[in-house]
């Protein structure tokens, strides 16, 4: 049995990230604001706003046969990579839900053998098993750094008094989204300012929308001080919406 001293815990440290919002507003961006070197899991292809940062690299994931493809791809980069990057960047969950449910709508047949054309009842049960593993395994890693996209989508809430509302969260399925939230040291939904186009990460949640953020104490950060674990911007309590 090992037994780890929590004073010997440095938060901002082996820290696992899930950052979320619409299509196109900057999440695969925030990859060039991280420290060190980068390994980019691409999912949705489009890593091509990174074009010319040295100290990132890309592996593309296989949208085709993700069920198999996905485990190979991360236990090759365990066996054989881990040692050479600070950070891994999933990007992104919702793409990788889509494909991986591409895939079986594909191998789905009838009893006679015909194409069904959509995922069977047992493939979401499995699914909701395969997600939590893999992102289990990935944060198991140690020394580098684990970072998740997802893009935006919402759930209704029923209040205590009954009262019924929209709460953002990231769009991945319903039976695993607390869980894979769960797994998270931080949960940050990216905004961009009206007024200002600033790009910035939510980290206190609210009832509109689901953040957390076990690392600081900060309840807001520019999109390029995130990973700045402990420090305060003369920005932070600016307006965000």
């Amino acid at each position: 049995m090992e037994i780890v001293k929590a004073a010997d815990i440095t938060k901002g440290k082996d820290f696992s990230v899930l950052i979320y919002a619409q299509p196109g507003t900057g999440k695969t961006t925030t990859a060039k604001y991280l420290p060190g070197k980068t390994l980019v899991i691409d999912v949705d292809r489009t890593t091509n706003v990174l074009s010319g940062l040295p100290n990132i690299d890309i592996v593309y994931l296989d949208t085709i046969h993700p069920a198999i493809k996905t485990k190979q791809l991360l236990k090759d980069i365990h066996d054989n990579y881990l040692d050479k990057y600070d950070n891994i960047f999933f990007d992104n969950l919702s793409e990788f839900e889509q494909s991986w449910f591409g895939e079986k709508a594909n191998e789905s047949k009838t009893k006679s053998g015909k194409d069904m054309g959509t995922p069977q009842k047992g493939d979401y049960n499995q699914y909701t098993y395969y997600l939590h593993d893999m992102i289990q395994y990935i944060n198991s890693w140690q020394n580098v750094n684990k970072i998740y996209t997802a893009w935006e989508g919402n759930r209704e809430i029923i209040s205590p008094e009954g009262q019924s509302f929209t709460q953002l969260i990231p769009d991945i399925r319903e039976k695993s989204v607390n869980k894979i939230m769960g797994l998270m040291n931080v949960v940050a939904r990216l905004v961009i300012n009206d007024e200002t186009k600033k790009r910035g990460y939510l980290l206190a949640p609210t009832p509109a929308y689901y953040v957390k953020n076990q690392i600081d104490n900060r309840s807001f950060a520019l999109q390029g001080d995130l990973f700045k674990w402990g420090e305060t911007t003369d920005d932070e309590n600016t307006s965000k919406e």
